[in-house]
């Protein structure tokens, strides 16, 4: 059985939606340079994003078309 490769490559970032909720976490830009490739050149509709709450990490998926910026904190 043949191994898959997936590339990890998680920033720091900041998302603030159109309802004005701010959510803070991590997102794995795999093998794209920077967090804007991500948004402009992957074909998802959604975001995924990896967040702690109280010590619990929980997965995000966040729809593209809700979200006003992210910003890169590393």
């Amino acid at each position: 059985m043949e191994k898959l490769q997936y590339e990890v490559n998680f920033k720091n970032v900041t998302v603030k939606m159109s309802d004005g909720t701010s959510i803070t976490g991590k997102v794995n830009i795999t093998s794209f340079q920077r967090l804007s490739d991500l948004f402009r050149q992957s074909r998802d509709n959604f975001l995924t994003l990896a967040v702690e709450e109280g010590g619990v990490q929980k997965v995000v998926m966040l729809n593209k078309a809700y979200i006003v910026f992210a910003e890169s904190e590393d």
